[in-house]
């Protein structure tokens, strides 16, 4: 196991009086086979309770009430967290054509219907279907992610002034630049158009790996292999994911991993910052 101190921070500003506020929060690590998390402790700045509930997806939310004014909201997060080490060839793959059998059989597809419907951020154009690549008969559903995650990586270029949390996967493939989310949903938008399952992930990096996006809360994917399951890929860098990764939750898309959500009272503009650490600590 791997263990990391993570560090979130976020700053609100708002040019207009907040008379009441609700913020959902979803930064906590998540706990799953390969990861633990070991301790966490919050504050924020309207010295309210947070509490703790799950959202649709089972990840815990952190929620904060008020209805004390206020013009500006700051909240912190601290967390251990312990990674397992895992190897992503560690698995045994069906043939070829069970996998296609699957993944065309009507039951696999109502079962992971979530994952494979088009939404918003990943809908794309008959223009930019004509573009990506198609899933041939005697390639495996493993070969070919891996082959997308290459594709994607090499297609769009890493740019933090390009596109906005609004951004959607068919403007992407036009620009072929973009952060994280945007490589996300362009890898999602093409599972999805085989017909592989592919959902949506946001947690933290390594920072001490020089992985591109690790200054901020990342963004990669979980796809589905039939026989075998979910299998996580990062085209923003290439790579598989492993034990320099730390998940926070997945979803069918940015929209369902947003990491702060809030309902206010209030009118005006808002100007938000955040931060993040994750620090490998010693064995």
């Amino acid at each position: 196991m791997i263990t990391y101190k993570v560090v979130y921070k976020t700053e609100n500003f708002y040019s207009d009086t907040v008379k009441e506020a609700i913020y959902d929060i979803l930064v906590l690590p998540a706990e799953n086979r390969t990861q633990k998390l070991v301790w966490y402790e919050t504050e924020n700045s309207l010295k309210e309770q947070v509490f703790i509930h799950k959202n649709m997806y089972g990840f815990n939310l952190l929620r904060i009430r008020t209805s004390n004014p206020f013009k500006e909201f700051s909240f912190k997060m601290e967390a251990e967290v312990s990674v397992k080490k895992v190897n992503i060839f560690d698995f045994n793959p069906l043939p070829v054509e069970k996998e296609k059998e699957i993944l065309n059989s009507d039951i696999f597809r109502i079962e992971n219907f979530i994952y494979l419907k088009k939404t918003k951020y990943t809908k794309l154009s008959d223009k930019n279907k004509r573009k990506i690549p198609v899933l041939e008969e005697k390639t495996s559903v493993f070969q070919f992610l891996t082959d997308l995650n290459s594709y994607i990586y090499e297609l769009i270029d890493y740019c933090t002034v390009s596109t906005d949390v609004n951004t959607v996967a068919d403007q992407v493939f036009e620009i072929e630049k973009g952060v994280c989310q945007d490589y996300a949903h362009a890898f999602i938008s093409v599972a999805r158009e085989n017909g592989i399952p592919a959902r949506y992930v946001s947690g933290y990096l390594n920072q001490g790996k020089n992985f591109v996006g690790d200054i901020f809360m990342h963004a990669w994917v979980e796809a589905y292999i039939p026989g075998v399951g979910w299998k996580g890929f990062d085209p923003t860098n290439n790579l598989f994911v492993d034990e320099n990764y730390i998940k926070v939750s997945h979803g069918v898309d940015y929209s369902d991993c947003s990491p702060i959500k809030g309902v206010l009272k209030t009118n005006g503009k808002t100007e938000t910052h955040y931060s993040v650490q994750v620090i490998q600590e010693q064995q």
